[in-house]
Formats: C-alpha cells, sequence, structure tokens
C-alpha cells in the first residue's frame, strides 16, 4: 500500500556554508528570535516547567521589555533587512497583550521538501501558549482575540505518556515537573475543536465581520519533548495513534535537553537519536498521518541524513543566521548632546542556551526629535571563533549546545580549581 503522507516539516532559517565570513551575510538573510519576555510562572505561562530554558540560563531568565517598545524594536530590525520573530513565553499572557501588538506573527520558520517551500503553519500567525490560559474562563474571548489580529495557529506542547491503550499515564508518573500536563492539553484541544465547530456553524457574531481567509478554523500544532521517557517505536507509534485521533494539524518532535543539568538521565545519546530519526522516517512512510509530521532543529545531525530533507538541515545557523536577542538592564554606552546610545538587550548565538553572547541590542535616542531607533552590533570576534569551533572538530554536531555547555561547564571548574589552589 502506498502511503501519501505530508511532506516532513523541519526548521529552516539559512543554508549559508561555514566558510562564508560573517560579515559577508546580510541582514536579509539572519532571522532574530526576539524574546520579549522570559518570565514564567502565574502572570505568563502558568507553568514552571523544570528543564525550561528560561528558568535555566540566567542570560535569558526574569527579562521582560514593555511590548510597545519591543513592538518598535521589531519595526526597526525589519526595516534594516531582519527577519524577526518576536517571543514571549506565552502568546496569550497578560490578557492577550502580545496578540494585539503583534498579530499575524511566527516564532518560527517552518519549510517542507527539498525546494523549501514554507509550510500551512506559515499561512497565519502562531499563537504559542503552554494551554494554561486557554483554561480559564476567557478562553474563547482569547482566541476571538488571536483570529482578529491575524493568528490561525496555535501551539502546545504535550507533556506526558501514553499506555498501550492510548490512555494517558497519571501526571505524577511523568518525569519532568512543572508542566501543563497532558491531561489538561486533551481539555484545551477540545475546546479549540468546539470553537471551530461554532466558528464554521456562523455562531460567533464577534467575528462575522472578518474576511473568510481570516475566519478559516484554527490549526492546531503539538510539540512533543522526547527523552529517555519516551523514545522508543513504541511510544513513538503511541503517540501518532493517539494525535491521528484528536484532529491536529501538526505533531512536531523535539529532543529533550538537559541545558540546566537538572535531569541528566532524560537526553537522548547519540545512538538514540539516530534511531528516532529512522523510527520517524518508517512512520511517515508506513503509517497514514491526519497530520503534518515535523521535526526540530534541536535534535542535532546524528542520523539525520534518514530523512531524506535538504542537506543542510540540522546543521543549526545560530550564531552566523539565526540569533537570540533577549532584554537586559539597560546601560547607557555613549551621550553626546545630540545623541544617548544605550544597550537594551543581548544578543546570544544558541538561541536555547543563550550562550555566547555575541552582540548588543541598542537603542540610540536623538534628543533634538525624542525619537528613538534600534539596531544590532555584532562582536564579529566572538562570532568568528564560534564558527571555527563548528568547523574545526571541536563542536562536531549540527546542534552544538550541548557540546558547548560541556566545554563552558568544564572551563568553570578547572577555573575554580586554579583559583582554590
Amino acid at each position: 500500500m502506498h502511503i501519501e503522507n505530508e511532506p516532513i516539516a523541519y526548521d529552516d532559517h539559512g543554508c549559508i556554508p561555514f566558510d562564508v565570513p560573517f560579515s559577508e551575510i546580510r541582514p536579509e538573510d539572519i532571522s532574530i528570535y526576539l524574546q520579549l519576555n522570559t518570565k514564567v510562572g502565574p502572570r505568563t505561562c502558568g507553568q514552571t516547567c523544570r528543564h525550561c530554558f528560561y528558568i535555566n540560563q540566567p542570560e535569558a531568565a526574569n527579562q521582560e521589555m514593555d511590548l510597545r517598545e519591543g513592538r518598535r524594536v521589531m519595526d526597526d530590525l525589519a526595516l534594516r533587512g531582519y527577519r524577526v520573530f518576536p517571543m514571549i513565553s506565552d502568546s496569550f499572557a497578560n490578557d492577550g497583550e502580545f496578540l494585539r501588538r503583534f498579530g499575524n506573527t511566527h516564532n518560527r520558520n517552518f519549510r517542507q521538501e527539498i525546494e523549501r517551500r514554507p509550510t500551512k503553519i506559515m499561512e497565519r500567525g502562531d499563537m504559542w501558549t503552554s494551554g494554561a490560559a486557554l483554561m480559564t474562563d476567557k478562553w474563547r474571548d482569547l482566541l476571538c482575540l488571536g483570529m482578529e489580529n491575524g493568528f490561525g495557529n496555535v501551539t502546545i506542547t504535550f507533556h506526558g505518556t501514553l499506555d498501550e491503550e492510548l490512555r494517558i499515564r497519571p501526571r505524577e508518573t511523568y518525569p519532568i515537573s512543572g508542566v501543563f500536563h497532558a491531561e489538561d492539553c486533551e481539555e484545551v484541544i477540545r475546546r479549540i475543536h468546539a470553537f471551530n465547530a461554532d466558528l464554521v456553524a456562523g455562531r460567533i457574531d464577534r467575528l462575522a465581520g472578518l474576511p473568510p481567509e481570516a475566519r478559516a478554523p484554527l490549526l492546531i500544532s503539538i510539540g512533543l519533548t522526547i527523552g529517555q521517557h519516551n523514545n522508543t517505536k513504541e511510544h513513538l507509534l503511541r503517540y501518532v495513534a493517539y494525535f491521528n485521533k484528536q484532529g491536529v494539524s501538526v505533531l512536531r518532535f523535539n529532543a529533550f535537553h538537559d541545558h540546566g543539568w537538572r535531569l541528566p538521565h532524560l537526553p537522548n545519546s547519540p545512538d538514540d537519536i539516530a534511531r528516532c530519526f529512522r523510527d520517524l522516517k518508517w512512520i511517515h512512510d508506513n503509517v497514514p498521518l491526519n497530520f503534518q509530521l515535523g521535526v526540530d532543529e534541536d535534535w542535532g545531525t546524528d542520523g539525520i541524513e534518514v530523512l531524506g530533507l535538504p542537506a543542510h538541515t540540522g546543521w543549526c545557523r545560530a550564531g552566523r543566521q539565526l540569533f537570540a536577542v533577549v532584554p537586559c538592564r539597560e546601560v547607557v554606552l555613549s551621550e553626546t548632546e545630540v545623541l544617548q546610545r544605550v544597550q537594551i538587550g543581548n544578543v546570544a548565538g544558541c538561541v536555547d542556551a543563550f550562550k555566547p553572547i555575541v552582540g548588543q541590542l541598542v537603542r540610540d535616542t536623538s534628543k533634538l526629535s525624542g525619537v528613538p531607533s534600534y539596531d544590532l552590533v555584532f562582536f564579529d570576534d566572538v562570532i568568528a571563533d564560534l564558527n571555527r569551533k563548528r568547523t574545526d572538530g571541536t563542536y562536531t554536531n549540527g546542534c552544538f549546545a550541548g557540546e558547548m555547555l560541556a566545554e563552558l561547564r568544564q572551563n568553570g571548574a578547572a577555573s575554580r580549581r586554579r583559583q582554590h589552589g
């Protein structure tokens, strides 16, 4: 039987060869993850996931920029040519302020096929959420607000494992604490489907004035974090069978990372990753899927060739064509009679580990007009050193975060030993 599933989706932020100097890369070829609010907990995502990189990375933790200024930053950087992906820890936080200010934006660049065509998720904006906000009484209003501002997709991470009957195992058995559990995610999926049914039936008067393309039913994109707790072929097959019944549009697999060294028993080994790629390829070729299967770039490159994706896939362009910008305490860099120059953010190479710091986000304010402008200042020497390590064998994986953090940890331990004689 011939299976015709949708093409495998993948992250794509460029393919310029590593031997091209950074100085020759145009802003138009650079993506910026603009991290406007990295605070977690009741005011934002409602969760405190133990493995969350916002929690585990001191360079990113607990930072915030006023979203009005964040919008000006995004617009200025876009005018300079950069592709900007604005992000906060939950798109629905603060009664949906992000949705109102950043309508029809995305938090990733998803492609498919050798030709690198944009996936269906890229057609309308993407609302990234833990799901907690959609368990409140305001859930319908929040979804309406999103659609009114050009969003058409809801992305949620499914934290749970399944038994052989495809039932969600009790939340206390899940090895990662602080997460929005699968039982609650299932309820949110049900609510979105109920919302879509009312939308199609014309029962949501608030949205009646939107053009037809903006009233298309919301897509549901599910992220699945795969580690030692759920990385067997049986686990993957159970997830696929379960989500074939859930009416989701995308099921995207990402690899568990222990960037904070809190859950060292959960990351996949290189052999595990290669096996998962083989299993996902087998599933894509042999199991009819009611959704598009996707893979996150954080899997790296161990065995990725089996998926038949473009050759650059998995070779993360972070530190060259992809950077994270995180707010920081403001520092006056220079000041004259006509201009004040202030650092308001750090630019990081790895967009998950937020290291190394490779630049600054600066705000220039004219003292004549009072009008601010924003730009990125890159540390070319730091970027060149990172690129060297990725090409001389220091870092060998397409996702270099693990090797980089291990190196930094080892160097830190050696430094402490020297200090204490």
